[in-house]
């Protein structure tokens, strides 16, 4: 009986042991595959509205080290929307569009649109930020047709009639946006007292008086040659945040005025500097230079001199030496007081915007 309780004993333990080496062995089986192929293939695709001409390869290369890319027309521009830190829209005035729009996604956020009711029909109009002279003026209908089909599924739409529209006529035009521009991201520009009927058209309202919790419209005053139109948004401090502007003819310098996004030289400008060529000056030109004017900066870098995007011609030398007195340009993207100056920078930029923005009140 004490051999065969023993024998069990035994026998239970030799099996859990076995069990254990087997589990164990299971474990270190090595079962991966000999090959492994991505779940995920990740690309790094060209912004659609860069230039894959062949003339431009050489200059394309050294706009792109600076955060910029010229299209097919010649235009040089943000390389990505996200550069400007708020949404860039196309200000249309004409049914005459630059090459670029409708491969505008990763540059312009959507359109933005003066309206008025002329001669019994809603146009496009180009007018200034008060509506006080209209230049021109086509067709609703007409630009539909030529806008539509370079609409992307991300546009947004800001719609702004002539001031002091009436309920019944703003009625008309949300129903004819709504049949010819088919968006459903749009926005009408309307006094505080017809949001409600923007809404429950089933749009949003951007209103012409700062009020909480909307987009409102900016004054002449916080505008630029290059933003057209801009539009402010009440934030967490109460203080007045941009959140999108309309530019046409300037996306460069509007994007520039928003955001001081270009990245500094990557050469040194040297006066005995025998390489002149376009994409040697495009490595060279200061930050705040007009790279829309390469070829006049072509012709006076020899000189040591460059044009900036306000319109001065200033020497290299200057530049420089305002570079060398800053503290801050002397740091490296690793040194931890790096990021500080350029929150610090971003917020001189966020305090100049909020004093050039005034918030009407509501009459």
């Amino acid at each position: 009986m004490e051999f065969l309780v023993i024998s069990r004993q035994f026998s239970l333990l030799f099996v859990l042991g076995l069990c254990s080496v087997l589990f164990v062995s299971g474990c270190a089986v090595d079962k991966r595959p000999e090959a492994y192929s991505n779940a995920i293939v990740v690309s790094s695709a060209f912004p659609a509205h860069g230039s894959s001409q062949p003339q431009y390869a050489a200059v394309q290369s050294a706009l792109l080290n600076r955060n910029l890319l010229i299209a097919d027309n010649g235009d040089v521009l943000p390389v990505m929307k996200s550069m400007c830190e708020t949404d860039m829209l196309y200000r249309v005035t004409s049914t005459n569009l630059p090459s670029y729009v409708g491969r505008h996604q990763d540059l312009f956020a959507g359109f933005y649109l003066d309206v008025a009711f002329v001669n019994g029909s809603w146009k496009v109009v180009s007018t200034d930020n008060n509506f006080a002279q209209v230049n021109s003026e086509f067709e609703l209908s007409l630009l539909a047709s030529v806008l539509i089909p370079r609409v992307t599924t991300s546009d947004v739409f800001i719609v702004r009639p002539q001031p002091n529209i009436s309920a019944k006529a703003l009625k008309d035009l949300l129903a004819s946006v709504q049949s010819l521009l088919p968006v459903k991201r749009t926005r009408f520009v309307v006094e505080n007292k017809l949001a409600k009927q923007v809404e429950q058209a089933g749009f949003r309202a951007v209103l012409e008086h700062a009020a909480a919790k909307y987009w409102y419209l900016g004054d002449t005053l916080s505008t630029s040659a290059a933003q057209d139109r801009t539009f402010f948004a009440i934030n967490s401090s109460a203080n007045a945040e941009l959140v999108a502007f309309a530019t046409r003819s300037q996306p460069l310098m509007a994007c520039m005025q928003a955001h001081n996004f270009v990245q500094p030289p990557n050469k040194k400008f040297n006066i005995k500097s025998k390489a002149t060529d376009l994409p040697s000056v495009v490595s060279m030109l200061p930050s705040n230079a007009d790279f829309n004017q390469l070829s006049e900066q072509q012709k006076l870098f020899s000189s040591g001199k460059y044009l900036t995007i306000n319109g001065d011609v200033l020497k290299y030398s200057t530049y420089q030496k305002l570079q060398a007195g800053s503290r801050c340009s002397r740091l490296s993207p690793s040194d931890p007081l790096y990021k500080y100056c350029e929150d610090r920078k971003q917020d001189v930029s966020a305090d100049f915007k909020r004093r050039k923005a005034t918030m009407r009140k509501q009459d």
